[in-house]
């Protein structure tokens, strides 16, 4: 999500990078109220700003981080004429930026007046992006310059005395001399200024990023969320980005609508509350964990949200454990690693964090037995903590101290990715199912029946095909 912005400048990316993950009901409420507003500047009924939108981002493109620049202005250093054209176009450009703003209608934004500060650097009132110390600047300066031109005229033309060496030599001495004088006053005056020029590079650095996330929701076609008010979570038509944009690609070249690939939107809530997902393999399971994580951090970070609609509880933190978590260098097997993600989880919650946990299949690297209970008894220390967990399992969790939901699964040859909620712990057993649908060995998948039925006549339970 973050690399399908397009942001135009560097100091863009910088700041969003340094951007911390909201947990303030009031900051993010502001933070989707000015998204709200830029996007309907844009793309609002009626409106024709798609030219002025192109036209702006053009200007961002020019925005250069000069806060080296800016920091040794306020060491008092004197500027050169490079430092001092960083800031006359930095001056500049917050001013075409604000004109362009105003046009767009973007009232949320608010640029810093840099009108002083390019006066300051453009005496003349050229407003042409270049620095130089200009005659206007001092009368001793303009007649320096103007005698040592005739001077260099003449020596050009071959027509001097022995003394204009010397009348040269000495003028440039005055001349080097007034300028080093005149850089100096001119970063004395531009420090008063120093707060506005930061300012400038931040707002213009939050204006792109503002940009960048209307042009994005437009785009994928994300929404505006809606804080939760009682802890719940409520996901309408919730999407992976990612996935999407994979299936797109791919139908361009398909041969034939058959094998075109669409994804299933999927609708999910959960409270602070541990819930159980359940399904065959390939339906989609770690999928949707991976979708409510993304988006909780989409919403924590102030983007438009994958789904039709979604309103969502505030968390301190998401904890993912996704994955194996094997670490050969720590000496952690797969299951080792796993239990203390975990644990870390029940760490947060007992510490008081509102947590967002997602945990894809616990125990599945240990023998079912034991796995059973350790997800059982999972559920059960979860159970009244004020937290949201996400479980997926191939575990029948027997109780009804959780919320189950489950895959809907095959139908009629074809995967139903939705979910749909249970109050039935039996695993759906569609392996060899979906083994069979993706055309693997017919004598593997036969003996496999077999055994299952051999199993089936032993007593076995939760072997129904």
């Amino acid at each position: 999500m973050f690399d399908s912005l397009q942001l135009q400048s560097s100091c863009g990316r910088a700041k969003l990078l340094e951007t911390e993950l909201m947990t303030d009901e009031a900051k993010i409420k502001d933070c989707y109220e000015k998204l709200h507003n830029a996007y309907d500047s844009i793309y609002g009924e009626g409106k024709n700003s798609l030219a002025k939108l192109d036209t702006l981002d053009h200007r961002l493109m020019c925005l250069r981080d000069i806060t080296g620049t800016l920091a040794r202005l306020n060491k008092d250093v004197v500027l050169d004429d490079i430092d001092l054209f960083e800031i006359k176009y930095l001056g500049l450009l917050c001013s075409s930026v604000t004109d362009m703003v105003n046009d767009l209608a973007l009232k949320d934004v608010q640029l810093p007046n840099l009108e002083s500060v390019v006066s300051i650097l453009d005496p003349d009132g050229m407003k042409i992006e270049s620095f130089y110390v200009y005659d206007s600047y001092s009368k001793d300066l303009g007649r320096i310059r103007t005698e040592l031109k005739n001077l260099q005229a003449a020596e050009s033309a071959g027509k001097k005395d022995g003394a204009t060496d010397d009348r040269i030599v000495n003028l440039v001495d005055k001349e080097q001399l007034l300028e080093s004088k005149i850089r100096e006053e001119l970063s004395g005056k531009l420090k008063r200024h120093s707060k506005d020029l930061y300012a400038a590079i931040d707002k213009m650095a939050a204006l792109d990023i503002l940009l960048a996330k209307a042009q994005q929701i437009k785009k994928i076609k994300l929404c505006f969320p809606q804080i939760s008010s009682d802890g719940r979570t409520v996901y309408k038509g919730i999407f992976h980005p990612q996935i999407v944009d994979i299936y797109d690609k791919e139908n361009v070249t398909a041969l034939s609508a058959a094998e075109k690939k669409k994804f299933v939107p999927v609708d999910i809530d959960f409270e602070l509350e541990p819930v159980t997902i359940i399904g065959a393999n390939m339906g989609g399971k770690t999928v949707v964990l991976k979708m409510t994580a993304l988006n909780q951090l989409l919403f924590q970070f102030g983007f438009g949200v994958a789904a039709g609609s979604a309103i969502i509880d505030i968390k301190d933190n998401v904890m993912v454990c996704i994955g194996d978590e094997q670490n050969e260098l720590s000496g952690l097997s797969s299951f080792a690693g796993e239990i203390r993600a975990v644990n870390q989880v029940l760490r947060s919650a007992d510490a008081g964090e509102r947590i967002l946990a997602l945990i894809d299949e616990p125990a599945r690297t240990t023998n079912p037995i034991e796995g059973t209970a350790l997800v059982t008894a999972l559920l059960n220390v979860l159970k009244g903590k004020k937290l949201s967990v996400l479980i997926t399992t191939h575990y029948n969790i027997a109780g009804d101290f959780f919320r189950r939901l489950r895959v809907n699964g095959l139908k009629e040859g074809k995967m139903d990715y939705r979910l749909q909620e249970t109050y039935c712990g039996d695993i759906p057993h569609e392996a060899i199912n979906i083994a069979e649908s993706l055309n693997i060995n017919p004598q593997w998948i036969a003996e496999a029946k077999k055994e299952l039925e051999r199993q089936k006549k032993n007593g076995c339970r939760d072997l129904d095909i």
